[in-house]
């Protein structure tokens, strides 16, 4: 349990806070209290000061043949995730901000701002924020989670992503991404979405429901990326700049 108004810091580049299968994690602020998830020297040090917040949860994955029993292993070492439990709880989420955070150690093993890997629909993820991420802001690794206000701002790989069969929603999404036209490398997609790299078809499908969002992106990056199978559905989406 986290109180409003608690700002935790992150004191290594790959030090993150993992809240494992069957845990919970209430972080609960307030509108004049959010809880700030952090890097030790602030704006100053810019992205990458820690690893982010990981939840792993007991939700179906489409990472083997049986749906129900598949698990994975969560990239930077972050846990194993998955189970049979669409309504499983891992907590809750509300008025949170996670800043300065993420690590690429290579392009398939990384640390996201937050990291939903599994996370069930039972788990309330309301108001939250990835400022200033090196890797993506947030992705969601199956599970069936859903979350509303959800602000993505300054993110230097993809802004959202989802993989190995998500069927949660968004509710409410901004996103924007640097605007420093002098600047390389400061962002990517808006959306890199997959269903399974290793099986297009796999299920149960990812196909989460996208709704009242708005992109703000730069004309030397794409909005969204929809590929290996991914569905989605997107309703009053507006794509700008990209």
């Amino acid at each position: 349990t986290i109180e409003p108004g608690t700002r935790i810091i992150g004191g290594a580049n790959n030090a993150l806070l993992g809240i494992q299968r069957g845990a919970k994690i209430f972080a609960n602020g307030a509108p004049n209290a959010p809880i700030v998830f952090t890097g030790a020297d602030g704006e100053a040090g810019g992205s990458g000061q820690w690893g982010g917040l990981t939840i792993n949860g007991l939700a179906p994955l489409n990472t083997c043949a049986t749906a129900g029993q598949c698990t994975s292993e969560g990239e930077g070492e972050s846990g194993t995730y998955g189970g049979d439990d669409p309504m499983d709880s891992s907590g809750s989420l509300r008025f949170v901000r996670v800043q300065y955070a993420g690590q690429r150690f290579r392009d398939t093993n990384e640390l996201n701002g937050i990291a939903f890997q599994g996370v069930g629909a039972g788990t309330v993820v309301e108001n939250i924020q990835v400022h200033a991420n090196e890797d993506d802001g947030v992705e969601f690794f199956g599970g069936t989670v859903n979350a509303r206000n959800v602000v993505l701002t300054d993110i230097r790989d993809d802004s959202l992503d989802w993989t190995e069969g998500w069927t949660g929603s968004i509710q409410n999404l901004l996103v924007i991404q640097n605007q420093n036209f002098n600047a390389v490398d400061v962002a990517d997609r808006g959306i890199e979405a997959d269903n399974l790299e290793g099986n297009n078809n796999a299920e149960p499908r990812s196909q989460p429901k996208i709704a009242n969002a708005t992109f703000i992106g730069r004309p030397d990056r794409t909005g969204a990326t929809l590929r290996r199978g991914t569905g989605t559905n997107l309703t009053n989406v507006i794509f700008n700049h990209f």
